[in-house]
């Protein structure tokens, strides 16, 4: 069930909207997503982070909640960000791997890199590599 924000909560929130945007923003371009699809749960996450937040405890705010939106995007990512169920591990490899695709090595650069066998990391690329495509036209 959601918690009420304060009015002092909200405000605090309402003051750090660019951090979530910013965490928002750079997800779409990890993941190659709409940034429409990733503000709202960028945003429940700092709304979360503002609900829990405690000075006293000597964070810095923005340190706070930086993790706590970032939390909220991986956990929106885990549960939409695949048309089929793909294990954690296979998600995690591939996240790490996208920046030596980009770089065009070959398969076998990328495993020996990624520390996993060749045929774990070619059945993690062929998982996770492929978009989705539309019903259209069927």
């Amino acid at each position: 069930m959601p918690t009420r924000l304060s009015s002092e909560q909200r405000r605090f929130a309402c003051q750090h909207l660019g951090l979530a945007h910013q965490q928002a923003q750079r997800y779409a371009r990890r993941w190659g997503m709409p940034l429409e699809d990733l503000l709202s749960p960028a945003y429940e996450g700092l709304c979360k982070g503002a609900a829990q937040f405690d000075p006293r405890r000597g964070y810095r705010p923005s340190s706070y909640l930086v993790s706590k939106v970032k939390g909220e995007l991986l956990h929106h990512l885990r549960d939409t960000g695949f048309a089929v169920r793909i294990s954690h591990r296979y998600r995690e490899l591939w996240v790490k791997a996208r920046r030596w695709l980009e770089l065009d090595l070959s398969d076998a650069e990328i495993a020996i890199r990624l520390g996993v066998p060749l045929a774990q990391w070619l059945d993690c690329r062929q998982a996770c590599g492929l978009r989705p495509g539309t019903l259209e036209g069927l």
